[in-house]
């Protein structure tokens, strides 16, 4: 992967982050993990971690699917790109999974 390449992906993770928390509010608190772009800077594959108690993750996800059109054009705005990658929305679950080998360690020991 280029420098070029690294240094647009932590951009459009920046101000997607920004776009999302500031303009869009969706249901539950919704982090920018990562943003993976193809070598051609056409589509960017955004992975977001969904903290919601009280809604689905999946729900969080096909919000922002709806809002796209949104999305993109404040990210052309924002970001000064010649073009405006194709945005691809997937949950990242890694948090989640982490907590729970945490917890199973925890079980395991505190039943020794």
């Amino acid at each position: 992967m280029t420098r070029r390449i690294e240094r647009v992906e932590k951009n459009v993770q920046r101000i997607l982050g920004e776009i999302i928390q500031e303009e869009l509010r969706p249901p539950g608190m919704v982090s920018v993990m990562d943003v993976t772009c193809d070598t051609r800077l056409t589509t960017a594959r955004v992975a977001v971690s969904v903290y919601a108690s009280d809604s689905e993750p999946r729900a969080t996800i096909e919000y922002l699917e709806r809002r796209i059109a949104f999305i993109r054009r404040e990210l052309s705005a924002r970001a000064q790109m010649r073009r405006t990658p194709k945005i691809e929305f997937v949950l990242d679950t890694s948090l989640q999974d982490g907590q729970s080998m945490i917890d199973l360690i925890s079980d395991v020991s505190s039943s020794r």
